[in-house]
């Protein structure tokens, strides 16, 4: 029984050494679910470490004592008022200035709008109005600026030329720049204006840098004052001849038409020359109304030569004066025409142009007949511009004479003329005798010779 019985009881002792294995297991896993649980104790630290920056910040508070000499700047700091200040020195960045008895500080980029400061050298020893942008470390840095500053006194400017503007009162100022357009003049208050090239002088003439100086202080009229796209600048327009008298209202009384004149030619046009009469009085001798002959081109209409004419209208409201270097005549000289000239006489005149349509020929001052090109006789391939040259004297024929329209027309000497309209108005007049008249005359004659 012992033998059978004893393989039995060593299968159970072996099998109960098997359970035991398994328990550590389930305790290490145990251990690994219990091992998080520090885990989410070390994450609530996180949580309320962002309270120590709000600590941080008010910490400072009761700590932080301004020095001395910065009370003042932050009593101006709070209460958004200017200061004074004068710039003792620069380095690469700003300008050093003492106000209040403290060094200050102000970016050099603060010292002017645009950020456009002048050369560092033009504000030292300058006293300028600043306002405190910030203290720093505890008022031993104090930062300035200028632009407020500078923005309150342009505003005030503004208003002051816009109040000018309106009651025409002039404004003074110093010339900057000169150029060819015009003049810049500084106004003051950081504000500038333009007086254009036309708007320098009514009593001179010439470019802009002749009659202008850099530097130079001046007087004008402010004619137009306007935003630049919307923007806080304006654009201010000058005038310096409004201040002058107007030459129109008074000087361009003494011309009148008929009278000789005397003047130098101050520039050309395409439609002629320009003639200065007085200062700031200008006339105009039309191409048509030059010497015959003669052409703007010619040495004696050089800008700055003196010509001498006649003038032909003064119109001073339009202010316009016209004017010719040809003779004109006192009188009209279609008035008495009859008397010195009849259809079929042969008269002297002067080439004053050729055209396409003929030969224009002034018998007098005023008086211009046309020799038709059908009727000039050329040699074989001659021009008709060379054989009638401007000023050539030569003799013609008076065709026709049309006094409603003011016109001449002319025939070559030599030329045979069947028949004028002087002949044919007077063969018209014998023709308008009554009709009745001849009939009974006629009956009365036939009357006689039967007794």
């Amino acid at each position: 029984m012992t033998e059978t019985n004893d393989p039995p009881l060593a299968q159970p002792s072996a099998e109960a050494e098997v359970p035991p294995e398994p328990a550590p297991e389930v305790e290490e896993v145990a251990l690994q679910v219990e091992e998080p649980a520090p885990q989410v104790e070390e994450v609530a630290p996180q949580v309320e470490e962002p309270l120590e920056p709000v600590l941080q910040v008010e910490e400072p508070a009761p700590q932080v004592e301004l020095a001395a000499a910065a009370i003042p700047f932050a009593a101006a700091l709070e209460a958004k008022n200017p200061i004074e200040g004068k710039v003792i020195g620069w380095n690469k960045g700003g300008f050093h200035v003492v106000s209040e008895g403290a060094t200050t500080f102000c970016p050099r980029s603060l010292m002017e709008l645009g950020n456009r400061p002048k050369p560092p050298a033009q504000y030292v020893n300058n006293t300028y109005v600043f306002h405190v942008l910030e203290i720093k470390e505890a008022g031993r840095r104090i930062v300035l600026t200028r632009r407020p500053a500078i923005r309150n006194e342009r505003k005030r400017a503004l208003d002051e030329i816009r109040a000018k503007q309106e009651s025409r009162e002039p404004v003074s100022g110093k010339v900057t720049s000169v150029t060819d357009f015009g003049a810049f003049v500084d106004l003051g208050g950081g504000l500038g204006g333009l007086v254009h090239r036309t708007q320098i002088s009514r009593t001179r003439s010439g470019e802009p840098g002749d009659l202008l100086k850099v530097g130079q202080h001046v007087e004008a009229v402010v004619t137009k004052v306007e935003r630049k796209n919307g923007k806080r600048s304006a654009r201010i327009s000058l005038s310096m001849k409004a201040l002058e008298a107007d030459p129109w209202k008074e000087t361009a009384r003494n011309f009148t038409a008929g009278e000789k004149f005397k003047g130098k030619v101050v520039r050309h046009s395409e439609f002629g020359l320009f003639v200065e009469l007085a200062p700031g009085l200008d006339g105009l001798v039309h191409t048509s109304q030059l010497p015959i002959g003669k052409q703007m081109s010619h040495p004696a209409f050089a800008p700055g030569e003196e010509v001498e004419g006649w003038v032909v209208e003064a119109a001073p409201r339009k202010r316009r004066i016209a004017l010719s270097l040809r003779e004109v005549p006192t009188d009209d000289p279609w008035k008495n025409l009859d008397k010195q000239y009849v259809e079929g006489a042969e008269v002297e005149g002067t080439v004053e142009q050729v055209s396409r349509f003929g030969v224009f020929v002034q018998l007098e001052p005023g008086l211009t007949g046309l020799l038709p090109m059908s009727a000039v006789t050329l040699p074989e391939g001659g021009q008709a511009r060379r054989a009638y040259p401007p000023g050539r004297q030569i003799k013609v024929i008076i065709e026709s004479i049309d006094r409603k329209r003011r016109r001449l027309g002319l025939a070559p000497v030599g030329s045979q003329l069947v028949g004028t309209k002087a002949d044919y108005k007077n063969y018209r007049k014998r023709q308008k005798k009554p009709a009745g008249l001849n009939v009974m005359a006629a009956a009365f004659a036939k009357l006689q010779q039967s007794k």
